[in-house]
């Protein structure tokens, strides 16, 4: 089609040349002739990334230090002002993720409320409760808000997938979770260099203090920034023009299933993701990446202060350069996945690389080799970043999604609760027994994440020859009407 010409909305009328006053006209766009409208879909897609994607992450990034600052406060002087003996610190850690997973249920919040409220709501609560921590005397006191801020936080981060669902076709949407989830790993960086940093300082309130302060009121300030400035959808998207809002819902619609945030959460569909046993796998998996993921940046820290060449404020700022390179990977790797339109083979792939990485961690001494280990440690961040997109996509309509989601963060947030407590101070300075377990969550998910590879290939397969090939694309370009969210044209990303 000329570029310069806009197609009919119905067949049988007349090509018209647009003019200035045209082209702000709404006309319906279906995602077929949205193919036809690519400069303009970029257009819009731009837009949404601009609006959306830079406070999304900043709020992940600040609800991921806001719950691993424990690990940096500890070296700060927490353990000399509170009572943390025994197996204290580890309860700390271990009771937000009890609370996390008990919590993981209200992702749907998502889908049953406005987005803006949910996320406003959530981003306030948590930095209350974070920016409260300083002013606690005792373990209990501690104890309780760790309770708080681990039901609050699982009602924003495990959810944001399913809300970027509404915005983008599942083939744009997976770099877009990937920069979110990196948020996870820039956190623990620019956190290590900030505590580095106020461990230096000397005031009247200790340094501990002072980071669980300037690390919990930005979240609160955001919150309210977040209420006026997230859309809940695209129909609501008031800073597009209507010739662009008519542009986006058409992009939300190649997301398979209902139109984005205008329908509620359908129960028949929900318990359908509940029955699917393609919902489960990716838990298994979740669970093993979390072992290392909940626990890393609690004590990697203290792991590098243990390596007896470094002080205690070199340990925070050199626990910073891991989480870098993850950043930049999980980034790469989420814009690759989506070209290639692969999720399993990475998720697989990066469990491999950090069971590595914790291989070198546990049968090696040297301060050089082991800190090394901890760069591919990390990466077990990139499985996390591809796990979340992949279960949107092994689902074909919103409430589906919500409920895969649910189980995936139910699963695999108990994780956590094993990844945290199996760094015990007796075990110092080389805590073998945390390494090979965390080694061990890592081989769950390359094993985890190639049988479901191979099983959604199998099923793919099966579908082509019952129902027959869908051309690429088209699996995504409709809505489905079924009561369970099943559709003979819906294919599995693998």
């Amino acid at each position: 089609m000329d570029e310069k010409r806009i197609e009919a909305t119905h067949p049988g009328e007349p090509e018209v040349a647009p003019t200035p006053d045209s082209r702000d006209i709404p006309i319906e766009i279906s995602p077929d002739k949205l193919e036809s409208l690519q400069k303009e879909k970029n257009a819009v897609i731009r837009k949404l990334d601009w609006r959306l994607m830079p406070l999304i992450f900043v709020l992940y990034s600040l609800s991921v230090l806001d719950r691993s600052n424990l690990g940096n406060a500890r070296l700060a002087g927490l353990v000399q002002d509170i009572d943390l003996t025994g197996r204290r610190y580890d309860w700390l850690a271990t009771v937000f993720y009890i609370a996390y997973i008990l919590s993981q249920w209200m992702t749907i919040g998502w889908k049953a409320f406005k987005p803006h409220h949910w996320a406003a709501f959530a981003v306030f609560v948590w930095g209350f409760v974070s920016t409260i921590q300083a002013a606690v005397t005792s373990w209990a006191g501690l104890m309780t808000c760790r309770v708080f801020l681990g039901i609050i936080e699982a009602c924003y981060g495990p959810g944001v997938p399913l809300y970027l669902s509404y915005f983008y076709p599942r083939e744009r949407l997976g770099f877009r979770v990937g920069f979110f989830l990196s948020g996870s790993a820039l956190a623990n960086a620019y956190g290590g260099a900030l505590a580095y940093g106020i461990s230096q300082a000397r005031g009247s309130i200790a340094p501990w203090q002072i980071l669980f302060i300037v690390e919990g009121v930005p979240t609160c300030v955001l919150a309210v920034f977040a209420f006026f400035w997230l859309p809940d959808s695209p129909e609501t998207c008031t800073f597009l023009s209507e010739r662009e809002r008519e542009i986006a819902i058409a992009i939300s619609q190649q997301q398979p299933g209902d139109r984005s945030g205008k329908k509620g959460l359908d129960s028949k569909q929900l318990l359908a993701s509940l029955m699917d046993p393609r919902s489960y796998l990716p838990g298994l998996c979740y669970f093993g990446a979390n072992i290392c993921f909940a626990s890393l940046p609690l004590f990697v820290p203290t792991i590098i202060s243990q390596m007896g060449a470094f002080t205690s404020i070199q340990s925070q700022g050199l626990s910073a350069p891991p989480y870098l390179l993850t950043f930049f990977v999980i980034c790469f790797i989420a814009w690759v996945s989506d070209k290639v339109n692969f999720r399993g083979p990475f998720v697989a792939g990066f469990g491999l690389v950090g069971a590595v990485g914790y291989i070198i961690l546990g049968t090696t001494t040297g301060v050089g080799p082991r800190y090394f280990g901890l760069f591919l440690a990390a990466m077990i961040f990139t499985s996390v970043a591809q796990l979340l997109v992949w279960v949107g996509n092994t689902h074909a309509t919103d409430s589906k999604r919500a409920g895969g989601l649910a189980i995936l963060a139910t699963f695999g947030q108990c994780g956590p609760v094993l990844g945290t407590n199996v760094f015990p101070t007796t075990d110092a300075p080389y805590y073998r027994k945390g390494m090979w377990v965390s080694c061990g969550g890592c081989l769950i998910v390359f094993v985890c994440g190639t049988i479901q590879s191979i099983c959604l290939y199998l099923e793919n397969r099966h579908l082509d020859k019952k129902y027959g090939k869908v051309e690429k694309g088209a699996a995504q370009h409709f809505e489905v009407t079924t009561k369970d969210g099943t559709d003979p044209r819906f294919r599995y990303v693998i």
